[in-house]
């Protein structure tokens, strides 16, 4: 039964590095504000974590006026907007990649309006 246990253990560490190793982080500006009663908020930057599926993950999205909004899987819409539900075209993003640490810096350091 621990050889079994083991061999699970391992596979599942083995898809999570997988995993981890397959998602990529991109940046990039909106030069149009959101319109209606959110236009003050000015242009914004996105910045998302997108698995090999070519699906968000994870996203933010950082207004000129301040404002930061979050999203998730577990907090995925809200009034101000939604996870970009949407499957990316590799190349037409990969010009915005970014590293893993500054998209981390930004999800660790901003504290988003909506969450």
């Amino acid at each position: 039964m621990q050889n079994i246990t083991n061999e699970t253990q391992m596979k599942e560490d083995c898809d999570m590095t997988t995993l981890q190793k397959t998602k990529k982080y991109y940046k990039w500006s909106w030069d149009v504000s959101l319109g209606g009663e959110y236009d003050s908020w000015g242009r914004s930057t996105y910045f998302m974590e997108i698995d090999s599926d070519l699906y968000a993950r994870r996203q933010i999205e950082v207004y000129e006026n301040g404002n930061v909004l979050f999203y998730d899987k577990s907090h995925s819409s809200d009034d101000y907007g939604m996870l970009c539900d949407k499957k990316l075209d590799d190349k037409d993003i990969e010009e915005f990649e970014i590293s893993e640490a500054e998209f981390e810096q930004i999800w660790q350091s901003k504290t988003p309006i909506n969450k």
